[in-house]
């Protein structure tokens, strides 16, 4: 797996076949948080970061899973065996990072080496936030070369990442002694002006502002509790962020009560602001687009692009298997054919002829017109549907619901809205929506969030 180093797969071998020797007793961990991050390896100096594993006291052990910072190749993927559109679908490290700080808060963490420590240093730096504790290194002091000659070239085998990292783990805590001193974690309040500031904000899920002497916004981040994460930026005895806080004159916050909220208001302020300390989210890639036209055989045909032209469909999406499945429910449910829809690459006839031996307009088993008229009404009656959602979360208070707003599965905007209000109809609720516009990152927050909410928050509207 090239996202590992050999002595690394070394060692997973030699836990599995018990050569470390463990303690008889298992020691009690307190206080202490094993960390293990997985990485692509790029080049020598280069490794992405692709999946964090948090391990709690002495059994407890979790799996962040977070987008890689820059685009691998799909060779790389399969070479690790990891699922590229899945990898592509899950959040940035920002998303996860207040929940990281949270289980980080107080603890001692404990690395492998220097190298892993440093890798998720950056990971913090990226989103302002000052990673500098003092941590435990396990190989401190041994270099790879010295673990090389320990173990024969036979113990190699290849092993799945969730395995290697758990073995990893294992090795770190059968590598501590229960007799060495841990060095308490200290945070220094910087004598800083924003303190009484920070002290009024509420303990609540919103997003925050850092201004500059002209009152222009040079930074924007959202946390689940915003005066902690305000805190955490400025309590540090040395500066190790890309952001320069003694620009930092002031502080605006925006409460939004739902951490999903939080994130949609980060995002699009950070489009739209484009704050100079602000280092992801900024740009988006192409959308993808349904393209309507013919073959030269005068079939009507439709295709996913990723650039405007003429006989656009109007809905753009930011994640090619959602277009897909679109597409694949418009020909499944009218009938229609496989190749043409832009569902399969095939030089002669789709899968409908091939696999399942029906009639189709590529086989010559429908004469094009017939076939046309067909699709012709298909795609009239697909653009007139509207299939819209409210999906309802919690409120700034507890008087309040705000709700995210979707139709045909893309995003259109938030709102809040008081619960004593009577709301029956379309209107009567989008009275209170914030349209959005629909991008890669909204569309990555808003993704499975029927899955992340009960039914009974999900709401299909009846039109008017």
């Amino acid at each position: 797996m090239i996202f590992q180093f050999r002595f690394f797969v070394k060692i997973t071998i030699k836990l599995r076949l018990g050569i470390f020797p463990t303690k008889g007793i298992i020691p009690t961990f307190t206080g202490m948080i094993f960390i293990y991050i997985q990485t692509f390896k790029i080049n020598k100096k280069q490794e992405i970061p692709f999946q964090i594993m948090v391990a709690e006291n002495n059994f407890e052990s979790r799996f962040f899973t977070i987008r890689p910072e820059i685009s691998i190749p799909n060779k790389v993927y399969k070479i690790c065996g990891l699922d590229r559109l899945a990898s592509l679908s899950s959040p940035p490290f920002c998303d996860v990072a207040d929940e990281l700080i949270e289980i980080f808060q107080e603890r001692q963490l404990v690395f492998l080496d220097r190298n892993q420590f440093y890798l998720l240093k950056h990971q913090f730096k990226t989103i302002g936030y000052n990673f500098n504790c003092n941590p435990k290194v396990v190989l401190h002091s041994k270099k790879p070369e010295e673990l090389e000659a320990i173990f024969s070239e036979e113990n190699l085998a290849i092993v799945s990442s969730e395995t290697f990292a758990h073995n990893m783990i294992e090795f770190m805590r059968n590598s501590i002694s229960e007799k060495e001193g841990f060095k308490k974690i200290e945070k220094v309040f910087r004598n800083n002006p924003l303190q009484e500031l920070i002290s009024n904000f509420k303990m609540r899920s919103g997003v925050y502002f850092f201004l500059d002497e002209n009152e222009t916004v040079i930074y924007v981040g959202k946390a689940k509790n915003v005066r902690k994460r305000l805190q955490s930026h400025f309590s540090s005895q040395t500066i190790a962020s890309n952001i320069d806080y003694t620009k930092v004159e002031d502080i605006q916050v925006e409460y939004t009560g739902s951490d999903i909220i939080a994130q949609l208001v980060e995002s699009e302020n950070i489009k739209n602001l484009k704050p100079i300390y602000n280092t992801q989210q900024v740009l988006d890639p192409a959308p993808y687009i349904i393209s309507t036209g013919k073959t030269a055989n005068g079939i009507l045909k439709l295709q996913i692009t990723r650039k405007e032209i003429q006989n656009n469909l109007p809905e753009k999406y930011f994640n090619r298997e959602s277009v897909k499945k679109v597409l694949i429910r418009f020909c499944k449910s009218n009938n229609l054919c496989r190749k043409h829809c832009g569902i399969e690459r095939v030089k002669g006839q789709c899968s409908k002829v091939t696999k399942l031996h029906l009639d189709c307009v590529c086989s010559g088993g429908e004469t094009i017109e017939t076939y046309n008229l067909r699709f012709q009404s298909a795609l009239e009656a697909f653009e007139k549907t509207k299939e819209r959602y409210i999906y309802k979360l919690k409120g700034r208070s507890a008087t309040e619901d705000a709700f995210v707003y979707m139709v045909n599965g893309i995003y259109e905007g938030y709102g809040f809205i008081a619960k004593e209000e009577q709301s029956n109809t379309i209107n009567d609720i989008l009275g209170y929506l914030i349209p959005q516009k629909n991008n890669y990152d909204t569309s990555r927050i808003v993704s499975g969030l029927s899955k992340k909410i009960s039914k009974e928050n999900i709401f299909r509207l009846a039109e008017d």
